[in-house]
């Protein structure tokens, strides 16, 4: 009975649970100790008679699971500052960076991220000072570094490899280290000299990766750009694919209802990164064109932006068309990606035709399922983590109230 002295009692106008169903109105959540005890109407939830509890009353807001962003970049400013640029630095001030992001994101609701990539230890330096109470931040689940090709996108974090020995060797020595789970880059990205529109490794060098992190039991997740690199990952049997822009190898886009098919039909998530390729870069552009004006090379990349935008929009609605399931990541810290802005993922899904309740599934819920962690968090219930966030207003009927936080509450404790 000792956690009976910790009892934690929220109260608000709304309780959205996470699950995608109807919320709850006039809601409540317990929390004993770290866990969630009951979830329900303010009438049914009380803490037992006797017990000592704290009352948080939030009769304006929406009681909702702590945030999951499954595509962070701990590394990174979020100012539009080149990636080869930010892998340039030490990997002290990369740590620092990490621990600012870390709290930063924490306090806007975001309890559990997963980091995408980062140089050398820097992730795993941090998730331990979390651990031992030395930093502030939310739940992490890192790769560490991705697995790429010599020469191929984020080279410079540390783990390059190539042909089935080399990547079955770097997934032993990624998890001997720590990670919680494999990215590979199956195509080249932003980093400079690699190439997006192609394939990197080839299909049994991914098999292997896989093969290698499944009997860990390790998730794995590939950043495609190319189309034959989403192929080469489906014939691999990878669990989560990102970006998934569907580039032809002269650059142009041509989505694919074959495999678009073949996704769903395999149950790969997708992690779209919306707001990367759409989003913030965007804004940034147009707020800037009315400032001060643009150069020639920023105007010529607008103008691709906006072509784009149309077009990626119509490719998520495809494959929600398709069957195919959804996560939030927002790819913090690359390019002018801040880290605040996981409400404009949340939207441009909206924006593309998914029911705002679903888009809140996709950092909830669905989140927690894509990287393995449905039995623990992203939902208000009994026995889950007691990672809770407060908004202000009605996030299920307009994500953009997630940007109102209120309160943030990890594993029973008040942080925000």
């Amino acid at each position: 009975m000792a956690q009976q002295d910790s009892f934690l009692l929220i109260r608000g106008k709304y309780v959205v649970d996470g699950k995608g169903g109807a919320p709850i109105e006039n809601g409540a959540v317990l929390l004993e100790g770290t866990k969630i005890r009951s979830v329900g109407t303010q009438q049914e939830v009380s803490a037992p008679d006797g017990a000592a509890v704290d009352v948080y009353e939030f009769p304006d807001c929406t009681v909702m699971p702590g945030l999951i962003d499954a595509h962070t970049h701990l590394n990174y400013p979020g100012d539009g500052t080149h990636t080869n640029d930010v892998m340039s630095e030490s990997d002290d001030i990369l740590l620092m960076q990490s621990i600012f992001n870390a709290r930063s994101y924490l306090d806007l609701g975001v309890t559990t991220i997963r980091d995408n990539g980062a140089k050398n230890n820097t992730t795993l330096s941090l998730k331990e000072g979390i651990r031992r109470e030395l930093a502030v931040g939310p739940r992490l689940v890192i790769c560490a570094n991705p697995l790429t090709i010599t020469g191929g996108h984020m080279w410079q974090m540390g783990a390059e490899a190539d042909g089935v020995d080399e990547v079955v060797k770097g997934v032993r020595q990624l998890i001997k280290r720590g990670a919680d789970y494999i990215k590979v880059a199956v195509t080249g990205g932003t980093t400079h000299g690699t190439y997006p529109n192609l394939p990197s490794y080839n299909v049994e060098e991914i098999q292997a990766i896989v093969g290698e992190a499944h009997k860990f039991q390790k998730l794995v997740a590939t950043h495609a750009h190319a189309t034959q690199g989403i192929i080469n990952s489906l014939d691999a049997g990878v669990d989560m694919i990102i970006h998934c822009t569907w580039r032809e190898p002269d650059g142009s886009l041509k989505f694919r209802e074959d495999v678009a098919a073949r996704i769903a039909e395999a149950g790969a998530w997708i992690n779209p990164t919306l707001d990367q390729h759409i989003g913030a870069g965007r804004e940034w552009l147009l707020e800037r064109a009315q400032s001060v004006g643009l150069t020639a090379e920023e105007q010529a990349r607008l103008e691709e932006l906006e072509r784009a935008y149309p077009q990626r929009l119509e490719q998520v609605r495809q494959m929600m068309k398709a069957g195919v399931k959804f996560v939030t990541g927002t790819d913090s810290g690359f390019g002018e990606v801040s880290f605040n802005r996981i409400s404009k993922e949340m939207g441009l899904f909206v924006e593309a035709g998914m029911g705002v309740m679903q888009a809140i599934v996709t950092a909830t819920s669905g989140a927690a399922e894509a990287l393995g962690l449905g039995d623990i968090i992203g939902t208000l219930e009994p026995g889950k983590e007691a990672d809770v966030a407060v908004f202000r207003g009605e996030p299920h009927r307009d994500v953009n109230d997630i940007t109102q936080v209120e309160a943030v509450f990890q594993a029973g404790q008040r942080v925000r």
